[in-house]
């Protein structure tokens, strides 16, 4: 598990809203890659530019879909081995995908 206060927890959805609006994982900085794999469960994909570059280009959408309600990829955040210290931040997350028009 990967702690953090919850001044890390806001930067971390600041750095996930940042990625979002810009569509731009590049942007991912290492508290949020750390979050999402060590507390959510998501694919490492070796190291953190690994990670960047499996969400880069037209497989942005890929990263987007783990996000959304409505994509069978979301279910990650119903794992019952994600910690439940994290959910309303997980939640966040989600709920900022949904507020977002479709691209």
């Amino acid at each position: 598990m990967f702690r953090m206060s919850d001044e890390q927890q806001e930067k971390v959805l600041n750095n996930f809203i940042k990625v979002m609006d810009k569509q731009n994982p590049k942007l991912i900085n290492k508290d949020l890659y750390y979050h999402l794999n060590l507390n959510c469960n998501f694919v490492a994909h070796f190291n953190l530019n690994g990670f960047r570059d499996a969400y880069s280009g037209e497989h942005f959408q890929d990263f987007v879909n783990f996000f959304s309600s409505t994509s069978p990829e979301s279910q990650w955040l119903e794992a019952p081995e994600i910690s439940t210290e994290f959910s309303h931040l997980n939640q966040a997350m989600m709920d900022y995908v949904s507020s977002q028009p479709p691209s």
